[in-house]
């Protein structure tokens, strides 16, 4: 994720607000603000299209009777689709690696192991926490409520503890276990590292996968928004890639990335399965920017 940094200087000013202020906890995470994506435009793109829907101004009963059935069908349809989720949850999804044969061994061998950079917030989690004073959730408006996470961290922010609710992204530790035996991974967020590490330790869980991370200290800073340097992670950029919900964060390595959709909290996201095939075949590239430069035509 990539925070820029006109926020950074609007958290560092004094105030005479509460003892935690919002924009002080919101600088221990990195966020992304997106034209066109605040729920405030949202609703009311939504309460438009509801009032234009409803209104009878004009159409006849018989136009606006059809509008209704086909509302109704969709809703009904969605409703459907909703039951089978919870019938048939998809909780039993495995990846079945193919038995590699001799000649794949040795195409993998010489392509030479790789170098997986992976984003944290909103590509492999999310979280919120609760405001010190007033105990509200600050950061989870698209989280249903009484919604448990997944765990907990304690940050000390102006010497008070503020705690943060970390959701993970459904299939992360079956993506993590995939993808830490076909590359090695490293952690690069633009959070900071005492939030960021207690949450990737969570990740980890004693696996030992993800020892190495990179944090705000080490992105590049320019245009108020901060990147990420993927040579400072490995020089050698045929075997090494990111993936990341910011296209920001790669901006100077567009042909060593893959984008991913951002992860606010959807218990039916499956971004990261998606992933796994072609991952799985990238490893036997001997330079991934000649696959990952094709995105861009």
């Amino acid at each position: 994720m990539v925070m820029h940094l006109d926020q950074q200087e609007r958290i560092t000013s004094s105030s005479s607000s509460p003892a935690v202020p919002t924009n002080t906890v919101l600088k221990v995470q990195a966020k992304e603000s997106s034209s066109g994506s605040s729920l405030s435009s949202r609703k009311q793109h939504v309460l438009l299209a509801l009032t234009q829907r409803w209104t009878i101004g004009g159409p006849t009963l018989l136009c606006v009777a059809e509008k209704f059935g086909k509302y109704l069908k969709r809703m009904l349809a969605n409703l459907s689709n909703r039951i089978k989720d919870i019938v048939r949850p998809d909780t039993n999804f495995t990846y079945k690696e193919v038995p590699l044969s001799a000649e794949s061994e040795r195409a993998l061998d010489e392509a030479g192991r790789k170098t997986l950079i992976l984003d944290l917030d909103e590509t492999l989690v999310h979280s919120c926490y609760n405001d010190p004073e007033t105990n509200e959730h600050i950061g989870c408006s698209m989280v249903p409520p009484n919604t448990e996470p997944n765990f907990t961290i304690s940050v000390d922010v102006e010497e008070m503890p503020v705690i943060f609710q970390v959701f993970k992204r459904p299939h992360v530790d079956l993506f993590l276990d995939f993808v830490a035996k076909w590359y090695d991974i490293v952690i690069y967020t633009a959070s900071l590292e005492v939030y960021a590490s207690q949450v990737v330790d969570q990740l980890d869980a004693g696996r030992g996968i993800l020892r190495r991370r990179f944090f705000r200290q080490h992105c590049r800073s320019s245009t108020n928004v901060l990147s990420k340097d993927l040579c400072l992670v490995n020089r050698d950029l045929r075997r090494t890639f990111i993936i990341d919900n910011s296209p920001n964060a790669y901006r100077d390595y567009p042909e060593n990335a893959i984008p991913i959709k951002t992860w606010l909290y959807d218990p039916n996201d499956k971004e990261l399965l998606k992933l796994l095939p072609f991952l799985d075949a990238l490893r036997f590239t001997k330079d991934v920017r000649t696959i990952l430069s094709r995105r861009a035509h």
